[in-house]
C-alpha cells in the first residue's frame, strides 16, 4: 500500500524465504507455498525491495537506517519465539516448541521425532504441530490439553480434521515434568478437573487430590503460546 502510494519500501526480512510467520507458521497443507510465493512476486512487482538473511540488531542497527535513506520505519516482526513451559526438563532433547519445529518443517530442515509425539496446548498451533507430525510419519501423535475440548481455542474444523487424521487427545492433563536419560522419553502429567471461570473467561483447571501419571514419548511438542523476540 505505501508503494501505491509512491513511496519506495524495503522490507528487511530474517528469513530466507517472504511471508514471516505465514511462510514458517503455516503448514504447506493448509497454505501451499506457491501462493505464498507468487503474493511476494506481485507485492515486488509494485516497486517493493526485500531484502531476506537480513536482520535488525544483526545485520544493521536502527542508528543505521537513516544513514541508508530510510526516513520512516515500520516494525512488524511478529511473534516468533515460544513460551517455555516453566516445567523441569523441558530443555531435554525431543522437547522443541512448536514454532521452532513447524520452521524447521517448513525451510525443510531435519527434524527427527520419532514414533510417539505429545504435543501440548489447545489452540491452531498445536493442531498445526499435530497434523504436521502425522505428515511425518509418526505413528502415535497425542494432543496433551489442561481443561476440556469445549475449552479448546482451536477452530472447530481444526480439532475435527485432526481427529479425522488419527491424533489422539487427553484431556485435563496438565504438563508437570519431561523425563528421560539423556533425551525425552515421557512426560509428567496431572489429572485436573474445572473450576470457577479465570481471567480468560474459561474455567480455571485445577489439580484434584490424584497422583500423576505418565505419557511416554520419543517427542514432546510445546505449543502454549508466542511472544516476539525484541
Amino acid at each position: 500500500f505505501l508503494a501505491r502510494r509512491g513511496y519506495a519500501p524495503t522490507i528487511f526480512e530474517d528469513l530466507p524465504v517472504p511471508g514471516g510467520m505465514v511462510h514458517v507458521g503455516i503448514p504447506e497443507y493448509r497454505l501451499p507455498r506457491h501462493v505464498i510465493h507468487r503474493e511476494a512476486q506481485l507485492i515486488e512487482q509494485e516497486g517493493v525491495e526485500i531484502r531476506y538473511n537480513t536482520r535488525l540488531g544483526r545485520d544493521f542497527q536502527f542508528a543505521d537506517l537513516e544513514d541508508m535513506g530510510f526516513k520512516a520505519t515500520f516494525v512488524a516482526i511478529g511473534a516468533h519465539l515460544g513460551r517455555p513451559l516453566g516445567i523441569p526438563g523441558e530443555d531435554l532433547p525431543g522437547s522443541m516448541d512448536a514454532i521452532v519445529f513447524l520452521r524447521k518443517v517448513a525451510l525443510h530442515e531435519p527434524v527427527d521425532i520419532g514414533d510417539r509425539v505429545l504435543v501440548l496446548g489447545g489452540g491452531n498451533s498445536a493442531m498445526d504441530a499435530a497434523r504436521t507430525a502425522v505428515r511425518l510419519g509418526a505413528k502415535e501423535v497425542r494432543v496433551v490439553y489442561r481443561r476440556t475440548r469445549n475449552e479448546m481455542p482451536a477452530n472447530v474444523w481444526e480439532i475435527e480434521e485432526a481427529e479425522e487424521e488419527g491424533v489422539q487427545f487427553s484431556f485435563l492433563a496438565a504438563p508437570m515434568e519431561c523425563k528421560g536419560e539423556g533425551e525425552v522419553q515421557a512426560l509428567v502429567c496431572q489429572q485436573m478437573e474445572l473450576g470457577e471461570p479465570d481471567a480468560s473467561g474459561r474455567r480455571k483447571p485445577i489439580p484434584p487430590d490424584m497422583a500423576p501419571f505418565v505419557l511416554e514419548a520419543d517427542s514432546i511438542i510445546a505449543a502454549v503460546g508466542q511472544k516476539p523476540d525484541f
